[in-house]
C-alpha cells in the first residue's frame, strides 16, 4: 500500500475511486452523481490548497481516502488538523487501510507539530468499532453550531 496526496496526476484514479464508491454504497458517500470536472477544477483551484487528502492506492487503483486540514489559533498557538472525510470501499475493508491512512495522518500530525486532531465520527455500528480501537483519544458528544449559507 502507498498513500499519496490527490492531486492533478491522481486526479483520475480517485475519480475512478469515486465513481465505484458511489455505485456500492451511495448513503455513506453523499453525492447524487459524480462530478470530474467539477473536481478537476476543485484540485487546481488555490482555496482547496489547505485540504489534503491522502489516498491509500494499491496497483494504482484508489482503494481509501482520508480528507484533512491543518490549521492553528494565533493567540496560543495551538497547532491543530480536523479529519473531514474517510472511507474505504466496501470491498477492501478490515484489511487495515483505514488504520493504514490514520498513521500515515499522524506522522504528517507528528512531522508538523500537531497539537491534536479530531473528527466528528460516523454513527454507525462499524464506525463504532473502528474508532473504539483508537488509543489516547476522547470520545464526546460535542454540540455543534453549523450556519449554512443559502445559494444565490
Amino acid at each position: 500500500m502507498e498513500y499519496r496526496d490527490l492531486s492533478e496526476e491522481t486526479v483520475d484514479a480517485y475519480l475512478a475511486y469515486l465513481e465505484r464508491a458511489a455505485a456500492e454504497d451511495p448513503e455513506m458517500m453523499f453525492v447524487q452523481t459524480v462530478d470530474p470536472e467539477g473536481i478537476r477544477a476543485r484540485v487546481a483551484d488555490p482555496f482547496y490548497r489547505h485540504s489534503t487528502s491522502i489516498l491509500a492506492v494499491e496497483e494504482g487503483r484508489v482503494l481509501g481516502r482520508l480528507e484533512y486540514h491543518f490549521y492553528g489559533c494565533i493567540q496560543d498557538g495551538f497547532r491543530m488538523a480536523y479529519v473531514d472525510w474517510v472511507y474505504v470501499r466496501k470491498a477492501y475493508r478490515h484489511r487495515c487501510i483505514a488504520q493504514g491512512l490514520f498513521r500515515e495522518l499522524e506522522r504528517r500530525c507528528r512531522d508538523n507539530h500537531i497539537d491534536e486532531y479530531f473528527l466528528i465520527p460516523a454513527q454507525n455500528p462499524n464506525a463504532d468499532r473502528f474508532y473504539g480501537t483508537f488509543s489516547n483519544v476522547q470520545r464526546e458528544q460535542t454540540p455543534i453550531l453549523r450556519k449554512i449559507f443559502p445559494s444565490e
